[in-house]
């Protein structure tokens, strides 16, 4: 059996297919397979990777292309690929970004040793001209590592960073639904990591992602995050009501929920989104206040949206980046 089954969707990603592809041939494990899906890219990005597997004619019968007829979201591409892997292990990479050379062998010798469902590690943020370590933490505890994965401000749900046990995976049955776009990492990892028997990690940072891709699910704010906001939200409170545990989970969803809520209308909030969605998590984002932890340009405009003052969030708004602008 394969060691290593690496899951790697493709669309829109002619700039970046390429990088990507070199890290994943030049990996130092050599029982992998990559399962590269189509998900209906109208670039030459698929062009690009043959052009690529051509070049290592020796990884060239571990490599598998899915097709997709039409483009159905990043969601269903790594379910695609999941299905199609037969490695003991997955790792999701994203077909913008890429790996050092040793992630998959270091990752893999860590999940074999600990007999661990899930292995995580630290990631690197590329920006232009800067590179911004970002360090994960994982805990003995197994109910702290579900706080920490259901905390807004983390990082930890990155699907990304990390290599789970594919039986594991599908045997939990936890997939995204179709429709989400934005919140699909945290949809999965949330649920992955309360079915998780064993998460261990290690202390380096493989992972290279991405920050200036414009096309990037990530970095089109809008409604539709709104959407998906709700929708992971809605989803998780049921998953978390269904196995008795929201109470538990209470305050560090709430505000998670108010996080959200207020750092995207401020981000991408128009006069439309405010009155659209100034009643979403009305009846939790006062105690996730609570918490702390928000920025004072958060906590006003969670305020004034929480009493209906929406004229006066969207006068608060404008002069927050006013402020941005004059900087």
């Amino acid at each position: 059996m394969v060691k290593v089954s690496v899951l790697v969707p493709i669309y829109n990603v002619s700039v970046y297919i390429e990088r990507c592809a070199r890290s994943l041939f030049e990996q130092t494990l050599d029982d992998i397979e990559y399962i590269f899906v189509d998900d209906g890219t109208p670039d030459d990005s698929v062009e690009r990777l043959q052009a690529v597997v051509a070049q290592y004619p020796e990884r060239a019968g571990q490599v598998k292309i899915v097709r997709h007829g039409r483009n159905r979201g990043l969601a269903v591409a790594r379910k695609t690929a999941l299905l199609a892997a037969s490695g003991d292990y997955v790792c999701c990479v994203d077909s913008d970004d890429y790996i050092d050379r040793d992630m998959a062998a270091a990752l893999y010798a860590k999940a074999v040793e600990e007999e661990a469902d899930i292995v995580v590690s630290d990631m690197q943020f590329e920006y232009p001209g800067q590179t911004v370590l970002s360090n994960f933490v994982v805990y003995q505890d197994q109910e702290q590592n579900c706080k920490n994965v259901l905390d807004a401000t983390k990082n930890s749900p990155f699907l990304c960073s990390k290599m789970i046990r594919r039986k594991f995976w599908l045997d939990t049955r936890v997939f995204a639904p179709e429709r989400i776009r934005y919140c699909e990492d945290i949809y999965v990892t949330t649920r992955l990591y309360f079915f998780a028997h064993k998460i261990v990690k290690v202390n380096q940072a493989f992972y290279h992602y991405e920050c200036s891709n414009p096309v990037a699910i990530t970095y089109q704010r809008g409604e539709e995050h709104m959407k998906d906001i709700l929708l992971y939200w809605n989803d998780t409170d049921e998953f978390l009501r269904e196995h008795g545990v929201y109470e538990r989970y209470a305050d560090i969803t709430a505000f998670s929920k108010a996080y959200m809520k207020a750092r995207l209308l401020i981000e991408a909030g128009t006069w439309p989104m405010l009155r659209r969605y100034a009643p979403v998590f009305h009846d939790v984002e006062m105690r996730g206040m609570k918490d702390g932890r928000l920025r004072r340009g958060e906590r006003v405009m969670l305020v004034l949206l929480h009493y209906h003052l929406v004229g006066a969030a969207y006068g608060f708004l404008c002069l927050l980046r006013f402020k941005n602008k004059s900087k």
